[in-house]
């Protein structure tokens, strides 16, 4: 029996050891260099079990160096400066200029009517409503119609980010305590709640719609389950998966509906088709372009978190993608990361990716596209043309074309600097989008920095001087890398697709990133961020730091720009509105609003979209969580704002007197 036992002990270890000497003999360097580490070690308990993993980790570097030191060396030598320098300064990639997609919608088709049916409003994610009850005329007279809070005092879950959804006269939404709820759109009473024990529910939204005459709603949480629930008495169907479930995979987003299917992206990057009536999943198709060792992947992330819009006349559905990973380290990743960062195109018909447009290759900043792109029609050379619309956290908007992902304005490929980080390879061009105008600044000079009455400007030119300005330079070794995060967020925008205008809420919080040494896996790099803030913690860039944008998709020139928030200490010292960190989104409508929430004044405003001022505001208990709901019953136009940021609890609803 010891004999046995000895021996499966042996064969284990061998075989284990062969698994490792394949992967040093036959692939490429690329699965070396581990600077981020996915095995979270240092969470072990046993220091002896870390001190196990140091040591594989070492034999593992030493043996690829003894058995491949050629590549060895090259993998991680510091990239040539000059050879880089070698290569054409600019390419310049033309706009399309013919063959344009046809126009297969009506205007009228990308608006949202009265039924919000999913988080974004309609398939195409524009989330711009045609009601117009409530307008730049009497806006100012709205009162607040009712409150909704839950009883109950259960255990805070999270911030719950959905955009609440409106049919046949309900809302349904998730709430901070887990739960689904149905509520009466006219006096906000409880039609039902269903209370999602495990996880947390539907974090991003929800969708509904009308099978076979009966109203199912479809969300997912946190731990990898699909929901089915009947819509009128909140219960489980049954006859879906396994008693109104399955298991699908982590999905932050709702699905879409396409010929009686489930459309739904994993965080493993799986797009995956599941039968609407009995939950069964049809098929799946692996989204992430990568190469696999036995022991590592390319890049663990890159998936499409953000959301995704449906073009069902063409059997299109679009999404954005996450970066290859949150580390400004890639040394473990090289080439282009296809597909993050990108828009794609999928095909749901033909089975396959259509077309991809990558804005950042090989990521190290942490500038993914976070919101779902947009689908609207925009005019160019006096023709109306069927586009998708993306908003990036760099600031760019990409409009490119639905069926060949072309953009319609130019776009410049310039040198990209390379790394003094051993083993990291740059990408040698990075985009550089000057139209569209940015609705970000995302090139930071000295006259830029704050200028408040009561900074340390002294302190505050000096890190600046020390500091190396971010995209396209690359975090380094020795440098603090001043990156502008965020812009714009999961919530997205809205599109008024008659004057095809695109509204946009962002913010501006530059940080300070350094590329440092690992302390755990020595010979390895990581890195550290801290924000770039002044005295009193406020960034030190001029404001605004938060916005409303208005910008003409037609001639992608910005139509203007107002602050988004306002930091009460700084009004009391006389410093005008400075704008504050949002995410909730907006909501225009065809009564020339803009409906906004989310910024740390704890405000829900009501702006004119032909100007951006002002002309109502509320002040909610907490920050709005996502963008507002709009819908009409009987004549009367009502606004729905959920408030669960920093543990809010309410929703909030408003009418016309």
């Amino acid at each position: 029996m010891i004999r046995k036992l000895f021996y499966l002990i042996f064969s284990l270890i061998f075989l284990a050891f062969s698994f490792i000497t394949y992967d040093l003999i036959n692939l490429d360097t690329k699965f070396v260099n581990r600077s981020t580490v996915h095995i979270d070690v240092k969470n072990l308990s046993s220091k002896y079990t870390k001190q196990l993993f140091t040591k594989l980790r070492l034999y593992y570097l030493q043996s690829y160096k003894l058995l491949n030191e050629e590549k060895y060396l090259n993998r991680w030598g510091i990239e040539s400066i000059n050879e880089r320098n070698l290569l054409q300064q600019e390419i310049l990639i033309p706009s399309i200029k013919k063959n344009f997609s046809e126009q297969l919608y009506e205007i009228s088709e990308y608006e949202v009517s009265n039924n919000w049916f999913r988080s974004h409003g309609n398939n195409f994610s524009t989330r711009f409503s045609s009601i117009n009850l409530i307008n730049d005329s009497n806006a100012n007279k709205i009162k607040l119609n009712w409150i909704y809070e839950p009883q109950n005092e259960l255990d805070y879950v999270a911030n719950v980010q959905a955009n609440p959804i409106f049919f046949n006269g309900s809302i349904f939404t998730p709430n901070s305590q887990n739960e689904i709820l149905s509520l009466d759109a006219v006096t906000g009473d409880e039609n039902w709640k269903f209370k999602v024990k495990d996880g947390i529910a539907a974090k991003r939204g929800l969708i509904i719609y009308n099978f076979k005459n009966k109203p199912l709603l479809f969300f997912t949480n946190n731990r990898g389950l699909l929901f089915s629930l009947d819509a009128k008495s909140g219960k489980l169907i049954k006859d879906f998966g396994n008693n109104g479930t399955v298991k699908i995979g982590v999905t932050p987003v709702p699905p879409a509906i396409y010929k009686d299917n489930l459309i739904l992206v994993d965080t493993d990057s799986n797009l995956i088709v599941v039968d609407i009536a009995s939950g069964k999943i049809r098929w799946k198709y692996k989204v992430k372009d990568e190469k696999k060792s036995l022991l590592f992947p390319n890049f663990p992330k890159g998936s499409p978190w953000g959301g995704f819009s449906l073009d069902d006349k063409r059997g299109l559905i679009f999404f954005t993608t996450g970066n290859p990973e949150y580390w400004h380290v890639g040394t473990d990743r090289p080439g282009d990361n296809l597909y993050a960062n990108s828009v794609v195109a999928f095909d749901l018909n033909e089975k396959k990716i259509k077309w991809h447009f990558q804005e950042i290759s090989h990521d190290l900043w942490n500038l993914d596209l976070a919101a779902a792109p947009i689908l609207t029609t925009i005019k160019k050379n006096n023709q109306n043309i069927d586009v998708v619309v993306a908003v990036s956290k760099l600031g760019n908007t990409l409009i490119l074309d639905r069926e060949s992902g072309r953009s319609l304005f130019d776009i410049k490929k310039i040198l990209a600097p390379t790394s003094n980080v051993p083993g990291e390879k740059t990408s040698p061009y990075q985009l550089d989008i000057t139209l569209p105008e940015p609705v970000c600044r995302n090139k930071l000079s000295k006259d830029e920095l704050t200028n408040l009455p009561y900074i340390d400007k002294a302190k505050i030119n000096k890190i600046f001087e020390e500091s190396e300005l971010g995209f396209p330079n690359p975090p380094k070794i020795g440098i603090k890398n001043i990156n502008i995060a965020g812009c714009v967020r999961w919530a997205g925008s809205s599109v008024d697709t008659e004057k095809n205008i695109l509204y946009v809420s962002t913010d501006q919080m530059p940080r300070l990133v350094s590329i440092i040494e690992n302390n755990f896996w020595k010979g390895t790099y990581t890195h550290k961020w801290e924000l770039f803030l002044d005295a009193k913690n406020f960034p030190a860039i001029k404001p605004p730091w938060g916005s409303i944008v208005a910008l003409n998709l037609n001639s992608g020139k910005i139509l203007w720009k107002v602050p988004f928030g306002e930091y009460s200490e700084l009004t009391k010292l006389g410093i005008a509105k400075t704008g504050t960190y949002n995410r909730s989104g907006i909501t225009a409508t065809k009564g020339n609003l803009i409906f906004a929430s989310g910024t740390k004044d704890n405000k829900f405003v009501i702006l004119d979209s032909s100007n951006g001022n002002e002309l109502w505001s509320f002040t909610m208990s907490h920050a709005g969580s996502a963008p507002p709901l709009t819908y009409e019953i009987n004549g009367k136009q009502y606004v729905i704002v959920p408030a669960f940021e920093d543990g809010g609890r309410k929703i909030y609803s408003f009418s016309l007197e």
